[in-house]
Parts: C-alpha cells; sequence; structure tokens
C-alpha cells in the first residue's frame, strides 16, 4: 500500500458457484438489531442460507421473515434449533447472561458457533467454554469484529517489524452521546407478557416480574450485561491482545459513575462514564469510553519510541516519532566552553542532532491508510471459512476469554469502590 491508500472489500457474493458439500447453513439465537446486522453478513456469503431463527419476542420473529424470507423457520423455544440436523452453525445473538449456555448447549449438538461478544457474562464460564471448544471439537468465533480488520492485520505487521520502536502505552476511547447509545431503545408498542416469553428470557438470571424496560435495554442492568465493558470495552481488548500478542491483564482500575443517564432514567444501574488502567507486563492500557459526547468518536492510540499508529473502525494513520532531542534549551545554559567542548566530545555539529542513533529512523512521510465497509463482513466471512475448512478462528474459546475476562475484572474494580483488582494467569484466579 502507498501513503493514502485504501483497503477495499465488498459484501456482496462472488460469481463463483459452491459445491453442496462446501454449504453452510445456520439458524441464528435471538435475532434483536445486531443479530439481524450479523445474519445479513452471513446471508451475503456465497454458498450460507440461514434456516431458521428462535426468539423469545414474537416480533422478532415476524421481523426475521420480513428481512430473510417467509420461508424461514421460526420457534420461540432455541433447543428447538439444537435438536435440527440440517444446520451447521449457530449464531447467538442473545443478552450476555445466556451466551455460556447456549455456546456449550450448541457445540454439544454438534454445531460450530458464531456469539456475539462478550463471550462470557462471568469469568468462571470461559474455562467451561475453551474446554467445550476441545471436547467437542467445534470453531467458535466471538463477534469483536476488528482483528479481521485490514487495518488492525497491517498494524500487527507494523508492530512485529519494529516499526513503532519499544511499545509502552496503548489509549484507547469511544463516545457516544445518544440514548440509543447509551441503550436507551424504544420500547415496542407491542411488548408486554403475551408477545414475550419472559420466563423463557430470564433465564439464569434473578426471578421478577415483567418488565419491558428490562426486556428492551437490557443492557443498562447488571443482572443481563456489564454495560460499557462488556459491550464495548471487550472490542478493545480482543484488539489489543491480538495486535501485542497478548493474553489477559494483569490487573485494572476504574474509574467512572452514572452522571447523566441515571438522572433522567433511575432504574439504569451501569455507569455512562468509565476510565481504565489496564496493567500488562511491558506497557499500560489505557481506556476511557463516555455516553455523554461523541467528540473524538471511536479509536485507539499505539504508542512506540518510533512512531505512533492511531486507528479506528475505517481508518489508521501513522505519526514518526521526532528522532531529534533539543540539547538548545540545557547545553545553553552551560558556559561557553563547556558547550563547544560537549559538542566537539559527542562529534555532532550544532546544538541539535539525533540523539539516538541507530534506534531511531529518520523522519518518513505522513501516511494514511483507509478502508471501505463493514469488519464484521469480513469476521463473518473468516468464520464461514473456519468452518468449512476446520482451521481455527481469530476469537475463539481462548482469546473470547481474555478480552471478556479484561473487561470483568474492570467491572469488579468498580463496583468495588475503584479498588486495583489483580489476576493472577498462573493461578487462573483472582489475588
Amino acid at each position: 500500500l502507498r501513503s493514502g491508500g485504501k483497503v477495499v472489500w465488498s459484501s456482496e457474493p462472488g460469481p463463483a458457484r459452491v459445491a453442496p458439500s462446501d454449504r453452510v447453513r445456520v439458524g441464528v439465537i435471538g435475532v434483536g438489531a445486531r443479530a439481524q446486522q450479523d445474519a445479513y453478513c452471513f446471508t451475503v456469503v456465497p454458498g450460507v442460507e440461514l434456516v431458521a431463527v428462535a426468539d423469545v419476542y414474537d416480533s422478532r420473529l415476524t421481523r426475521a421473515k420480513e428481512l430473510f424470507g417467509d420461508k424461514l423457520a421460526t420457534t420461540r423455544d432455541y433447543r428447538h434449533l439444537l435438536d435440527r440436523h440440517d444446520l451447521d452453525a449457530i449464531l447467538i445473538g442473545t443478552p450476555d447472561h445466556w451466551h455460556a449456555r447456549m455456546i456449550v448447549e450448541a457445540m454439544a449438538a454438534g454445531k460450530d458457533v458464531y456469539c456475539e461478544k462478550p463471550m462470557t457474562y462471568k469469568i468462571e464460564e470461559g474455562f467451561e467454554i475453551i474446554d467445550a471448544e476441545k471436547r467437542y471439537n467445534r470453531i467458535l468465533q466471538i463477534g469483536s469484529q476488528f482483528v479481521d480488520s485490514p487495518l488492525v492485520e497491517m498494524a500487527k505487521k507494523w508492530i512485529e517489524e519494529g516499526r513503532l520502536g519499544q511499545i509502552t502505552l496503548i489509549k484507547s476511547w469511544e463516545n457516544r452521546n445518544t440514548p440509543a447509545g447509551a441503550w436507551f431503545y424504544p420500547i415496542a408498542p407491542d411488548g408486554n407478557e403475551q408477545t414475550i416469553d419472559w420466563k423463557q428470557w430470564l433465564g439464569s438470571a434473578p426471578d421478577r416480574p415483567f418488565d419491558a424496560r428490562r426486556y428492551f435495554r437490557w443492557r443498562c442492568y447488571w443482572d443481563y450485561s456489564g454495560g460499557l465493558q462488556t459491550d464495548l470495552v471487550v472490542h478493545h481488548l480482543n484488539t489489543v491482545h491480538f495486535l501485542m500478542n497478548e493474553t489477559a491483564p494483569l490487573s485494572a482500575i476504574t474509574y467512572g459513575g452514572g452522571y447523566r443517564w441515571k438522572r433522567i432514567h433511575p432504574e439504569a444501574e451501569v455507569p455512562d462514564v468509565v476510565q481504565t488502567l489496564f496493567e500488562y507486563p511491558n506497557f499500560t492500557y489505557n481506556v476511557s469510553l463516555t455516553l455523554n459526547s461523541q467528540n473524538q468518536g471511536f479509536g485507539t492510540y499505539v504508542m512506540g519510541t518510533k512512531g505512533t499508529i492511531q486507528i479506528d473502525e475505517v481508518k489508521m494513520t501513522f505519526y514518526p516519532e521526532n528522532p531529534f532531542d533539543d540539547y538548545a534549551w540545557v547545553v545553553a545554559a552551560w558556559p561557553e566552553k563547556l558547550q563547544q567542548e560537549f559538542v566537539k566530545k559527542e562529534n555532532i555539529v550544532g546544538i541539535n542532532q539525533p540523539w539516538a542513533p541507530g534506534t531511531c529512523t529518520a523522519p518518513e512521510a505522513y501516511e494514511h491508510y483507509d478502508i471501505v465497509g463493514d469488519p464484521t463482513d469480513l469476521h463473518v466471512k473468516a468464520f464461514v471459512e473456519s468452518v468449512r475448512t476446520r482451521k481455527p478462528t481469530r476469537e475463539g474459546a481462548v482469546p473470547g476469554h481474555h478480552a471478556a475476562l479484561g473487561a470483568h475484572i474492570a467491572n469488579l474494580s468498580y463496583r468495588s469502590g475503584s479498588r486495583k483488582v489483580t489476576w493472577d494467569g498462573r493461578k487462573a484466579a483472582l489475588v
């Protein structure tokens, strides 16, 4: 690629025919707004057929048929999909507290699984899924799509080549400022106990009377979600782990609060601002998110001694580090004789010269790359390819566990009054 280059992919199917043996038949469990987007990405992959969907809300089943055709089989009970012998893979788009159970049950039923992030609702569920992936020899992909972005691939290559130098600090941010961005979604006028199987939806969550707000805005409640950490931070964690060949963070400390949206919706429980510091063996990772301002949007800085990359959903920019040190303000304070001796001893000309020959390259041209499309397209295509080839995905059980684990310990810190929470990777236990 050249400076200013584009990385372009198409979500439209190509003209090539797919052999019957390579056809992948998919069922969807939980077909809400995000799962409908994921399902569409499946339908445009050559050789993939959307066969059946399950959802506890009747109107979601109606909408699925409107989107994907009247031949689509529908049911309120997801277990009917697991019992089918004509399905190769399951897409899971349910609330977080259902993910682990459905992943394990689908694998036990011989299905490969694409599950929206986070992989888990609790830390211990990750070990169960890792075991199930091995025991049943299934393909698993968690839906943090950025690891399949060509920009992230390019960034990883640069890091491994040493182009950024030593990386000691990474910063990410994601900022929103709308009711929908804060998960206060509209409540459908037909959302009631007749159209929604409330008991089925609750599952392992605490029993309580029907509440349409909890159903439609479930990310606002601890019983079903981890809020900002498990919805958004988990994406960033997974990307950083991929870039840096890292596993789970050593520790996390989180500050934040429900400063705005709880005043508007007192029933909401999760914070609308979080600031988390994650510790890794060789670098620190700072993540900042707000639901109260959209300034700066979404992005990550990977900061190295030779240069920094700024990367977001659709573009990446490289900023070379200036390899010069300004001696003037220090050396000029010396007596003139000492200044001359210093210049002579260091064999430099003038007062400003490269300070670290051999460790810093000369300044390079400003470089910028962007992409056209949605990384979810590539993430889904990569999953389908793994289903066909049986090669592991980039976000199977272990990476999915590590990303979710980071989000969970960040929430543990927040909910314990911002104390530091430490994870012992060797013992696989909290310290």
